[in-house]
């Protein structure tokens, strides 16, 4: 095949040639997003069987259903209301639960990247750990750690690639987008060190 010189290429020729070169993503933005089935049985089994009970009540029941999931949690952990597990391929496996954590009703997981919660973390009701990070058009995934004796709010938002430092407080209805050190407490713009009350 014989190529002819750029210059008498078309305008569709040449962004169809760009387009199609595979993307490269810096690792900063993350990673690709995984592959694989939307819909899976067992938690849907579980969702259906025990997502009729009442919140607040059966505590360990979800948390056992959740481990035959395939979830791995810590001893003593509770779940007040089943969380929502989302994303494709073998989610249970990219999210780790630490030990005695407590999380309230509505909790969503984007788990396209890991999720690893530490120990003695509380989260309130409906806070989102959304691992999917959308840039110029192009998704990406990035994992979210929270660490140890985290404290996070109703509704509050982790976006992927951050890391919550052990001891932080996170207000309600924040969006957490960047890392946030240990012992601070956020809850609008400015952000306060609780090291000097600890």
């Amino acid at each position: 095949m014989r190529l002819r010189p750029v210059e008498k290429l078309s305008l569709e020729t040449r962004l169809r040639l760009v387009n199609s070169l595979p993307q490269l993503v810096p690792a900063s933005q993350g990673m690709p997003l995984p592959s694989g089935r939307h819909w899976h049985l067992r938690l849907a089994v579980v969702r259906g069987v025990v997502g009729m009970l009442p919140s607040c009540t059966f505590n360990r029941t979800r948390v056992l259903a959740l481990k035959a999931c395939g979830v791995r949690i810590g001893p003593a952990t509770m779940f007040l209301g089943l969380p929502h597990l989302q994303g494709p391929g073998s989610i249970v496996s990219r999210l780790h639960i630490g030990g005695y954590c407590g999380f309230n009703d509505g909790c969503i997981f984007d788990l396209n990247a890991p999720v690893t919660i530490g120990n003695h973390v509380s989260v309130g009701h409906e806070a989102r750990f959304l691992t999917t990070i959308t840039q110029e058009g192009v998704q990406n995934a990035a994992p979210i750690t929270v660490g140890d004796g985290v404290w996070l709010g109703a509704r509050c938002t982790i976006m992927g690639g951050v890391t919550v430092g052990a001891g932080s407080v996170i207000g309600a209805g924040v969006t957490v987008s960047a890392d946030i050190p240990p012992n601070m407490l956020i809850t609008g713009a400015k952000p306060v060190s609780l090291a000097r009350w600890r």
